[in-house]
């Protein structure tokens, strides 16, 4: 059936005699390049770093790298002071951000375990972020920590995360919300 289609599409007829199919004009194979043709087939490009290393493969000295610059455009913080309203909605939406993020162990978000201890918006668009884990040897604590500066970097108005995870104080387990006492059977 596929011989059939196949030939439809080429525009060639095949004739089939038991297992073996010929065809009136005959298949070449696709040409194979190897990774060593390919190499001598692309143009030379000078290098513009007095740095580039030297290696023994023959293909490195005969062609040199190129290295390009790309300049960050100038940053776009916002220059004027932030109000207490615009910090506090900053503020608020980096709490909502951080309700998006749950503990791996405990079915609660991140912000009503009470993990996260300061949230500070600051005039020049940087967060200062305080959180703590549940203990020291916290399974999460190679996990948790990148996640919530990560998630918290990507809230609008947040240019900049000053991140800084303590133990101290100590996390217990007053410093949970009452909805996760709740949710946790703990009321």
């Amino acid at each position: 059936m596929f011989k059939k289609l196949i030939s439809l599409i080429s525009g060639k007829s095949t004739e089939t005699t038991g297992n073996v199919q010929t065809a009136e004009e005959p298949i070449t194979p696709v040409e194979q390049v190897t990774e060593e043709e390919r190499v001598t087939e692309e143009e030379p490009v000078t290098a513009t770093s007095a740095e580039t290393p030297k290696t023994d493969d023959k293909h490195s000295e005969e062609k040199e790298e190129q290295l390009t610059y790309i300049e960050s455009p100038p940053s776009t913080v916002k220059s004027e002071p932030l109000g207490p309203e615009e910090k506090e909605e900053i503020k608020n939406r980096v709490i909502d951000m951080m309700k998006t993020i749950f503990d791996p162990e405990i079915p609660v978000n991140v912000y009503d375990i009470g993990l996260i201890y300061k949230i500070e918006p600051q005039d020049d668009g940087m967060l200062q972020l305080t959180m703590t884990l549940t203990t020291p040897n916290c399974p999460a604590a190679g996990i948790l920590p990148g996640e919530i500066e990560s998630k918290a970097r990507s809230v609008d108005g947040v240019h900049d995360v000053d991140f800084e995870l303590t133990f101290d104080p100590p996390w217990n387990l007053e410093m949970m919300s009452e909805g996760a006492r709740l949710e946790l059977g703990m009321m």
